[in-house]
């Protein structure tokens, strides 16, 4: 459940250039306007630069395993 809103939300996020400009201006409006639990929620947060400003991801790359 929660890797397939993780998948939709990144869909969404690359399909979509609205989505894409709200969430370089206001990422929390646009992640907290869904019901995500906050283990999803913080893994979208980390995908904010990604997504929003095509930067890469740094660090770790297994981040999102508990």
């Amino acid at each position: 459940m929660e890797e397939q809103q993780i998948q939709e939300f990144v869909h969404r996020a690359v399909m979509d250039q609205a989505v894409k400009r709200e969430l370089a201006l206001d990422p929390l409006k646009v992640i907290g306007g869904e019901e995500y639990s906050p283990r999803v929620m913080a893994i979208l947060l980390r995908l904010v630069p990604c997504l929003a400003f095509e930067q890469a991801l740094a660090g770790d790359e297994k981040w999102w395993h508990a």
